[in-house]
């Protein structure tokens, strides 16, 4: 994912040379198919044993791959080409969200934070040595690359099946729900049964919500405004793309590395994660301000270390309030609100930075997020929101 991360807008605006608008419309291909298959995802995810389930699915990601590797051996790199990897990729993703985050679900209610900290802290790690390797595009070649990444693939896809084994038990009862019309009539009724988890619970809404604005303008400037930034503001290749991924992802590692550290779990998690949404904001006013290196590296490391701390406190949240059950669904619903967001963010960035330019597109973002911080402060259930007890 890393790779990915780095590979795909590189390829938009340091490949094709295509304009902001582009870029911003290449991550809605990827984005989108979240709003179309995260919660049928999580439905089926509930349904299936989920290590075989993750497994069969990391296979599937070879395939829009194949087809990068096909046009990058032919000489027929195209936009479109990259539009539609871009929506297959997201599809399969789709699928895996809900499945991979529900196996969290097995970690002890107290220790949540510990368990969700350490996850993010190995994933983000990974995904680092990723945008490290994919820096080196220049050098490795783009064929190289998307080989190296199949087989990464191809050996995640053999350990997730090999940790998270299928009893003959559990294949019987899996067996059993798939050949079950009634079963199959009742998947409606379940995802009702998720959505119903957030209406129900004010405090569970009001995080979804702050999710969503998470998408809309956390992430859609991180996917569309870091990698103009490297180009635009200061005219860097892919290296200094990589550079500013690395430095933003040792931010989340520091900080998921603190939380696993706590031995108990934090009094206020709701309140916590609006402050760092706060925080977020006001270092993207730094960043809109284009300094120096030397300036720009901490604040995009200190930008990195508030998003960790925000990421895994709404997972926290979200694993700690709703039951074992309907935990693929619950995520897929989080998920969801995080995406929902996420295209529309990352295709207004890309009209923004190529009509007002990137330092006024950075301010307006900074100030919206430090609006909604402050709202959220005033009137969301979740700045009193406590810790869930056993």
């Amino acid at each position: 994912m890393g790779l990915h991360t780095v590979l795909y807008p590189w390829l938009v605006v340091g490949v094709l040379e295509l304009s902001p608008s582009r870029l911003g419309l290449a991550q809605l291909a990827v984005l989108l198919p979240n709003l179309l298959f995260i919660l049928p995802g999580g439905v089926i995810s509930d349904r299936r044993h989920r290590g075989t389930w993750l497994s069969r699915l990391y296979l599937l990601y070879s395939l829009p791959i194949a087809i990068l590797i096909g046009a990058a051996l032919t000489g027929e790199l195209t936009f479109s080409l990259l539009l539609m990897f871009g929506m297959v990729f997201g599809t399969v993703s789709a699928f895996v969200q809900p499945a991979r985050e529900s196996l969290l679900g097995y970690a002890a209610q107290d220790m949540m934070h510990q368990a969700v900290a350490k996850v993010v802290m190995v994933q983000f790690i990974a995904q680092g040595i990723g945008f490290i390797i994919a820096g080196q595009l220049d050098s490795l070649g783009l064929t190289t690359l998307l080989i190296l990444q199949i087989l990464m693939f191809l050996i995640s896809s053999v350990l997730i099946k090999r940790s998270h084994p299928q009893m003959a038990a559990d294949e019987d009862i899996a067996t059993s729900k798939e050949n079950n019309p009634q079963d199959k009539h009742e998947s409606l009724g379940e995802l009702r049964a998720g959505l119903a988890l957030f209406l129900t619970d004010k405090a569970l809404l009001h995080l979804l919500l702050l999710v969503t604005a998470t998408g809309f303008l956390a992430f859609g400037v991180y996917l569309v405004g870091m990698p103009l930034l490297a180009r635009e503001a200061y005219q860097g290749g892919a290296g200094l793309y990589a550079v500013l991924q690395v430095t933003f992802t040792l931010g989340i590692v520091l900080a998921n590395l603190i939380v696993s550290r706590q031995k108990h779990a934090f009094k206020r998690p709701g309140r916590l994660m609006i402050i760092s949404f706060l925080g977020r904001g006001g270092l993207l006013a730094g960043v809109a301000l284009m300094p120096n290196f030397w300036i720009l590296f901490p604040v995009v490391f200190a930008w990195g270390a508030f998003s960790g701390m925000s990421m895994t406190l709404g997972r926290t949240i979200l694993h700690n309030q709703v039951p074992h059950s309907h935990r693929s669904r619950a995520a897929s619903v989080y998920q969801l609100c995080l995406f929902a967001g996420a295209p529309l963010g990352a295709w207004a960035c890309g009209l923004a930075i190529e009509q007002v330019g990137l330092a006024m597109t950075f301010t307006a973002i900074a100030v919206m997020t430090l609006v909604v911080s402050v709202i959220a402060a005033t009137m969301s259930p979740l700045w009193a929101l406590k810790a869930a007890k056993n």
